[in-house]
């Protein structure tokens, strides 16, 4: 098997990095190298990582997802690179042997987790089905946990007009070329909360359909746009599951019309 570098990026993960990094120790297939990206962590996750072997970098300018990727991704020298966030633990210990099987096809860009069970696209996606299906919300590959073949990355990098779902354009991308995404079902553990991007990552995505004149299936899965729709009304004031939902679908349609006025780099 090809030699595999785990590329984690982070920032006070002093609270998640212990369980990502005994993750990746568990597997039954180990990484030959941990490299660290520390874009100004104060809380102690450097020595953490340095304790656990792992090379550390410094990214001492603003954060910005496809910038610093790319900065890691140019540290690395094995053939495969694992993009690992410092939140991604990955519970399956066979996910690191599964994930590099998928990359003996030559012609396999990058494998990566499914964030839901939505049958939406197959497990091995190509341009053709992309162009026939269009895109949808989400993604057809994750830099949270994605394994990608570095010769690729060198034809085409994360693009750093987009600070965030660069991992998106670059699977289609890879698509467009004539390459393939493999994508798969391993148990992790995402331990992280945020702010709800589902306004700037629709517009980013509205913005890259655009780019590779690509159809959009922008709210997702039906039986979710029609239980949205049927609680329209302020019939759910009373639900938190179809309020969320909602709330999803309201940011979702404001990204789709005022994307081409956005600054989608920030």
């Amino acid at each position: 098997m090809s030699k595999i570098t785990a590329l984690i990026r982070y920032k006070n993960s002093v609270e998640s990095l212990p369980r990502v990094l005994a993750a990746l120790k568990s597997q039954t297939l180990a990484v030959d190298r941990i490299l660290a990206v520390d874009s100004g962590s104060t809380d102690g996750s450097t020595a953490l990582l340095k304790n656990s072997n792992a090379d550390v970098i410094t990214w001492a300018k603003t954060y910005h997802h496809s910038t610093v990727l790319n900065y890691g991704i140019e540290h690395c020298e094995t053939p495969l690179v694992l993009c690992l966030s410092s939140h991604t633990v990955i519970s399956d210990p066979d996910g690191v042997r599964k994930m590099s099987t998928q990359m003996e096809d030559t012609n396999v860009a990058a494998t990566s987790i499914k964030w839901d069970n939505d049958p939406f696209y197959s497990d091995q996606i190509d341009w053709t089905e992309l162009k026939e299906k269009g895109m949808k919300l989400g993604s057809i590959y994750t830099n949270s946990l994605g394994l990608i073949r570095r010769q690729h990355w060198l034809d085409h990098r994360f693009d750093e007009d987009l600070n965030g779902i660069e991992d998106y354009e670059w699977a289609i991308y890879q698509l467009r070329s004539g390459r393939l995404i493999k994508r798969l079902n391993l148990n992790i553990d995402y331990i992280r909360q945020g702010n709800s991007r589902e306004f700037r990552d629709t517009a980013r995505i509205f913005s890259i359909a655009n780019r590779y004149q690509l159809p959009i299936t922008w709210l997702g899965r039906k039986e979710a746009c029609l239980r949205i729709l049927k609680n329209l009304g302020g019939k759910f004031a009373g639900d938190p599951v179809a309020h969320k939902e909602f709330d999803i679908c309201r940011r979702r349609l404001a990204g789709s019309l005022l994307w081409k006025f956005m600054d989608l780099n920030r």
